[in-house]
């Protein structure tokens, strides 16, 4: 007899152990379900604070369209499509967002990164992201990167290239305002600089820029970028500069 109601007493006890937790998830659960949204937290990976091709706001009224975040309760949170519902915006290049124990909706963005704004028939279209691909333009922030004109499909890749290019060098970021393709051959403007700079194609770009920096450089430190109306870069490791009276000397 003592033997059974120990058995008895053993079961209940693993029972209460196994389901005790149980019980405690599920309460928590309950609580955490009927608990509302405290607050929603964006970051931006990437591009800095002040740079919002979408605001945060724009982000908050994309996510939560019906009534205010704090009006939801956890439970009407789908993670999943908030997440697709972002990722589907053109000014965002990745999202991931998830929800705390504490009933705040984390918002983690990464931006495009627009390297050029594509000009055609002297009208603004949109721009070119890092990726390569077409970005529409902002209506919260206008990017500081070389205008380009005259680009077609045949030339969108090596436009990308150059243009990634000149993005990823501070020096080439900072100077280069505009870039133009004419029939395959590429040509730059520089800030405060009256030549134009022919870089060819896109090939060896990397020589033809460095063989550039080098020439302004130069050119600044002895006070002559004033006497040339054009730089040529395409030919083999050279530097061709134009006078006005057209003639020409290799540097």
């Amino acid at each position: 007899m003592n033997s059974k109601r120990n058995r008895i007493i053993n079961i209940l006890k693993i029972s209460i152990i196994i389901g005790f937790p149980i019980i405690l998830q599920s309460f928590a659960n309950h609580r955490n379900n009927i608990r509302k949204i405290q607050k929603v937290d964006i970051t931006r990976l990437g591009s800095p604070k002040n740079i919002q091709y979408i605001t945060n706001d724009a982000i908050e009224n994309l996510l939560f369209s019906i009534k205010n975040p704090e009006e939801y309760l956890t439970k009407e949170i789908n993670i999943n499509l908030l997440e697709k519902r972002l990722d589907a915006n053109p000014m965002v290049e990745n999202a991931d967002i998830y929800l705390t124990i504490d009933g705040i909706v984390k918002v983690i963005v990464k931006q495009r990164e627009p390297i050029a704004r594509i000009v055609n028939n002297d009208q603004f279209y949109y721009y070119m992201d890092m990726q390569g691909k077409q970005m529409p333009l902002s209506n919260a922030y206008s990017a500081r990167v070389p205008i380009v004109r005259g680009i077609t499909e045949t030339v969108w890749e090596d436009t990308h290239l150059i243009l990634s290019y000149i993005y990823k060098d501070n020096f080439l970021k900072e100077n280069i305002v505009e870039v133009i393709a004419d029939k395959g051959v590429f040509y730059a403007k520089l800030r405060g600089a009256d030549f134009l700079v022919c870089l060819g194609n896109a090939q060896d770009i990397s020589l033809k820029f460095n063989n550039l920096k080098a020439f302004y450089r130069k050119a600044s430190k002895d006070h002559f970028l004033d006497r040339y109306t054009m730089i040529n870069l395409q030919y083999n490791n050279q530097v061709v500069c134009t006078k006005p009276s057209s003639a020409e000397e290799d540097n």
